[in-house]
């Protein structure tokens, strides 16, 4: 970075962050700074100042007006570094951009480490308008290789960028949204991203949400839609999959975009799966009493896959309900069988002997391997739509999708193609010998009433 002219409250504000080795003072002067360099506000590891010292260092140079660029960095790739190499390694890559982020400081700037890899830098601007290439160029700076007892590792960081005056003027309030915009470039793998209003409005929208949804559940706010499944060598609707959607009395209906991820992020996934499974089973038992044979799909989340616990609490509904396991459906994505911290193969072998049938939804997006399909006990291979949309248009499309199915079969599994939108679409599909199909074609997800419109009297439910 090159050096620049600096306002006087930045240059004191700089010298007050700064080791005492890199000015001679007057004896008072250093007992002061010594004072400000106590243990609670300096970080042990780096000597940078910690959150509060930087703050007010901060606050003090931003009260000198103009323009600025608070910027939040992360170290890449660092909780991967202490696990392989151990911690030593990390406290080596955390030395490394620290001893670079002094020398910008000596250069005036402010640097501070909030904890772990997560460090923080107030950048003067010229023109705020410019704060691309001057992070671009800090960026570039900052990344290096290290070297660590005979290894190469890449020291990089993300940055999230938060603008003074746009922003906002407050130091705190700055940090805070520059914290945002870094976790926003690590959730798209962007080297930098600069804070977006909108993002916190939405973060803000799903706080609340997720803070009212164990209230949804209690108050019979949440709602069953069912979307059918048709079988095409009959034409008959066999199932459905049960979604989930809530009318909030606030902000009317919700669609499961809106919930749902977040309710996985925290956890509370398992509060509305519950739910969901409670619901579909009452559903199942009205259906038999009805004499209609007829199956219903619950999705279940990486988490659910995780709880030792599921296949009993889903016997006990079951049983509960009279309803046989063989008309309940669990949904697995590919991608969540991957995802999980424990190999979930003992929950689905204990829920495939209880009698549920398990499918593995999205097929095609994930990355399991072959050997690890076939280990799992799975009924069903359900196509993405990704997969389905203009397959008639399209002959190496049509010819990928009719290795899937066949690799399906192969494997014994129904499949079903999701998303089918049109007729040419499933002239295809009925052409490559595809199950069952689902999607706007076949019907959009329906309350309870209307679906049941869709059914014929089948053959009495009968255990399996």
């Amino acid at each position: 970075m090159r050096r620049r002219v600096l306002p006087s409250a930045w240059l004191r504000a700089s010298l007050a962050l700064m080791p005492a080795r890199v000015a001679a003072q007057p004896a008072a002067e250093h007992a002061g700074r010594r004072r400000l360099l106590d243990k609670a506000h300096t970080d042990a590891l780096t000597g940078l100042a910690l959150r509060d010292r930087f703050v007010a260092a901060a606050t003090a140079a931003l009260a000198a007006g103009g323009s600025a660029a608070l910027l939040c960095l992360d170290v890449d790739r660092l909780k991967t570094v202490n696990n392989v190499l151990g911690f030593a390694a990390g406290d080596s890559l955390l030395l490394g951009l620290a001893a670079r982020l002094e020398r910008l400081q000596e250069q005036g700037l402010l640097c501070g480490r909030l904890a772990g890899g997560c460090f923080v830098l107030l950048l003067p601007l010229a023109d705020a308008g410019g704060w691309q290439g001057e992070v671009q160029r800090l960026h570039a700076m900052l990344n290096r290789r290290h070297a660590w007892q005979g290894q190469t590792l890449d020291a990089t960081v993300s940055i999230g960028v938060a603008l003074c005056p746009a922003h906002g003027r407050n130091a705190e309030t700055l940090v805070q949204r520059a914290e945002q915009a870094m976790f926003e470039a690590k959730r798209l793998r962007n080297e930098v991203a600069l804070y977006d209003p909108e993002l916190e409005a939405d973060r803000l929208s799903h706080l609340s949400l997720l803070s009212e949804l164990e209230a949804a559940i209690a108050q019979g706010q949440l709602r069953q839609v069912l979307q059918p499944k048709r079988r095409l060598r009959d034409g008959r609707i066999t199932g459905a999959e049960a979604l989930v959607r809530w009318q909030h009395p606030l902000r009317g209906w919700l669609p499961p975009a809106e919930f749902v991820p977040f309710a996985e992020s925290t956890g509370r996934i398992r509060q509305i799966t519950q739910w969901m499974l409670r619901r579909a089973i009452a559903t199942l038992a009205t259906w038999c009493a009805q004499g209609r044979d007829v199956a219903i799909a619950v999705n279940i989340s990486t988490l659910d896959l995780q709880d030792g616990q599921l296949p009993a609490r889903i016997e006990a509904l079951l049983q509960a309900a009279g309803v046989p396991a063989r008309l309940l459906q669990l949904e697995l994505t590919e991608t969540g069988l991957m995802a999980g911290s424990q190999d979930p193969i003992h929950v689905l072998q204990s829920l495939s002997r209880l009698g549920v049938r398990l499918a593995i939804d999205d097929f095609g997006t994930g990355q399991s391997s072959l050997a690890y399909l076939q280990r799992l006990p799975v009924h069903e291979l359900k196509i993405d739509r990704s997969f389905v949309d203009g397959v008639d248009r399209d002959a190496k499309r049509q010819a990928l999708l009719g290795s899937i199915i066949t690799l399906g079969h192969g494997l014994g599994l129904e499949v079903t193609a999701e998303g089918v939108e049109t007729e040419a679409e499933l002239a295809v599909l009925h052409r490559l010998g595809c199950d069952l199909v689902q999607g706007y074609w076949v019907g959009k997800p329906l309350p309870l009433a209307h679906f049941d419109a869709l059914l014929a009297p089948a053959l009495a439910c009968e255990s399996a």
